[in-house]
């Protein structure tokens, strides 16, 4: 069985929006605890730097 030329237009009209919607989901997703370049904090200089950072839940 194969799909009518009409038929293969409109499953592709349905999965370009489909990801379109993801791509937009995985952008947006998590987006309001980014950090903004206003909100970030400036270390103070008089303390001495974390000689171990803290790196749990960071991935390559």
């Amino acid at each position: 069985m194969s799909l009518t030329p009409t038929q293969s237009v409109d499953l592709v009209e349905v999965l370009v929006i489909l990801m379109g919607i993801g791509i937009f989901w995985a952008v947006y997703y998590g987006s309001d605890r980014a950090e903004l370049p206003g909100d970030a904090t400036i270390p103070d200089p008089s303390q001495v730097d974390d000689t171990l950072p803290d790196t749990r839940g960071r991935t390559l």
